[in-house]
């Protein structure tokens, strides 16, 4: 068989061929930007033209002008300012029937730095105060990505950090209790592609959301998801003060005396503590 205009098992049946359209892809995308720009009107006509191409790329197996593609599509709705047909783009694209791994991993990541706030990587980005259509246009985003990478081991530490946000927005409208729930959902300690140190500041966030709605069976079964030796590593000072200040709240529901003075001393011993003398003092008064 041909390499070009062809798709499917080379003879053998043994790999997919490949069909080059880099350059067609360069000439297409140039096409619907000069559509866009002309009238944003034309949006949906640009993006009618890059999806017959994006399955063009999909079934030929041209991964990288692939890409291109789909990335270029969530740029002509962002520039546009059409929320809902990103929307409605990111969907379509992410879901097409065999769609690569590397497509659906790239459509997730061009569009995090829109709603997430580069800094720590989870935090939502600022809307104006009183500008709900944004506000909203930003949450619907941030679901429809965790709707994305659910299920995807290539994408579990986004989906994580999607789920932080998402947790972050719901306390932030007052319902607690959703969020807490939310974080739940994911089981960040299975995870082997986050570090050791995001994967407890996550639980750390569990223990407090279960606290807040008073949840505290769970925020005990929560609490062991974390070493109390990976505490006690360096550069872990202030996830093990932050951990034992958590423990404190449930002892003292608890009523335990004696675990409580363990929590306090467990933070007493943090040498930053004691090298800060108002820090121990409260330590040892509480």
């Amino acid at each position: 068989m041909s390499s070009t205009g062809a798709s499917g098992r080379a003879e053998g049946g043994q790999l997919e061929e490949r069909v080059d359209l880099s350059a067609e892809t360069a000439s297409k995308i140039s096409q619907a930007r000069t559509l866009v720009a002309s009238s944003p009107s034309n949006l949906r006509d640009a993006l009618a033209l890059l999806a017959a191409l994006e399955k063009r790329c999909r079934v030929g197996n041209d991964t990288p002008s692939l890409v291109r593609v789909c990335e270029a599509s969530l740029d002509l709705c962002k520039e546009a300012g059409d929320d809902e047909a990103l929307l409605a783009t990111l969907k379509n694209l992410s879901t097409r029937r065999s769609q690569k791994a590397k497509a659906i991993g790239a459509l997730v990541t061009k569009c995090l730095p829109w709603v997430l706030d580069e800094g720590d990587g989870f935090t939502p980005i600022v809307i104006a105060e009183g500008n709900e259509a944004a506000a909203k246009a930003r949450d619907a985003l941030v679901e429809e990505l965790r709707e994305i990478t659910d299920g995807k081991m290539y994408l579990e530490a986004e989906r994580a950090r999607l789920t932080r946000t998402m947790a972050i927005l719901k306390e932030a409208a007052g319902d607690v209790a959703g969020a807490a729930d939310v974080l739940q959902e994911v089981h960040v300690e299975t995870y082997g592609s986050i570090s050791k140190r995001e994967k407890v500041e996550f639980i750390l966030e569990q223990m407090r959301l279960t606290l807040a709605k008073k949840d505290y069976v769970r925020a005990a079964i929560v609490s062991n998801k974390i070493q109390r030796k990976t505490l006690e590593e360096e550069g872990m000072t202030a996830e093990k003060i932050k951990f034992y200040t958590l423990l404190t709240q449930y002892h003292r529901h608890d009523k335990n005396a004696l675990e409580l003075a363990k929590d306090y001393h467990a933070i007493y011993s943090t040498n930053s503590v004691q090298e800060k003398e108002n820090e121990l003092k409260e330590a040892l008064t509480n």
